[in-house]
C-alpha cells in the first residue's frame, strides 16, 4: 500500500463513517415516531429494511477501519 491508497482507505473510512451515522440518525428519526399502539406492518416494514440499511453501513466502516488501523499500526508500507 502506498500513500495515494492508504490517503484513499482513509477517505474511504470517513465516507463510511458518514454513511454510517447518516443511517443511525434516520433510524433514530423513526423511532422517535413510535406511539403506545403497535405500528401498522407498512412502517413495521420501513424500520426493519432502515434498520438492516443501518447494520450494513455499519459492518462496512467498521471493516474499513479495521484494515486502517492495521496499516495505521503496522505502517502502511508493510501492511500489504
Amino acid at each position: 500500500m502506498n500513500q495515494t491508497e492508504f490517503n484513499e482507505l482513509h477517505a474511504n473510512c470517513v465516507t463510511a463513517f458518514e454513511d454510517y451515522a447518516t443511517s443511525a440518525e434516520l433510524t433514530a428519526t423513526m423511532l422517535a415516531h413510535c406511539t403506545p399502539e403497535p405500528m401498522p406492518l407498512t412502517d413495521r416494514l420501513d424500520l426493519l429494511l432502515q434498520e438492516c440499511a443501518e447494520n450494513d453501513a455499519h459492518s462496512v466502516y467498521l471493516d474499513l477501519k479495521r484494515v486502517l488501523h492495521e496499516a495505521a499500526r503496522l505502517g502502511y508500507y508493510s501492511s500489504n
